[in-house]
């Protein structure tokens, strides 16, 4: 015997409403009709947590002349809602190193990190824990100054047997919530 539309069409309106409610679907209360009518429905906000990291300068270090060359840019480390970051340095040098080139000769640099907190040597790949993030401004133009200082140094015993020319490289920061 063969069921008859209507109880077709209700197994599939009830198969609905069962989905609907699994999936939280039916979460608000809806009012009833008469002379008023009152309903809620449930809020919800999500917030990522975020960093950035701003305000970096190029460095362009002085000619080499025989002692150690150092440049130093200042950066703005932003989380929202503060706490604790993680930033990583890599280089573009092999294997990500700290290094400069003029296409045929490289040389190596190092990477000094200060938060505010005291400086400390980064190395490529390895993530440094650090605390001074600015929570309230993601530039930190209300923080009132930069928080965070990178240092570059070409050691003079690395330059100094160098041929005369222009070295570059590029040096990438990672910030990461912590």
């Amino acid at each position: 015997m063969r069921p008859k539309l209507g109880h077709a069409i209700r197994q599939v309106a009830l198969g609905g409403v069962l989905a609907a409610v699994a999936t939280g679907g039916f979460a608000a209360t809806q009012g009833t009709t008469g002379f008023t009518s009152s309903g809620d429905l449930d809020i919800s906000l999500t917030v990522n947590d975020e960093v950035k990291i701003s305000n970096l300068v190029d460095i362009n270090l002085p000619p080499f002349g025989g002692t150690d060359v150092t440049g130093t840019s200042d950066a703005c480390i932003y989380r929202n809602g503060g706490g604790d970051y993680l930033i990583t340095a890599t280089g573009s040098g092999a294997a990500n190193a700290f290094q400069l080139t003029d296409g045929t000769n490289s040389v190596n640099y190092s990477v000094n990190y200060d938060d505010g907190t005291g400086s400390s040597s980064l190395a490529s790949g390895v993530a440094l824990s650090r605390t001074n993030a600015a929570e309230d401004d993601d530039d930190c133009v209300t923080f009132g100054a930069d928080n965070a200082t990178i240092d570059v140094t070409v050691a003079a015993a690395d330059a100094s047997a160098l041929p005369a020319a222009v070295y570059s490289g590029t040096l990438t920061l990672l910030v990461a919530p912590n």
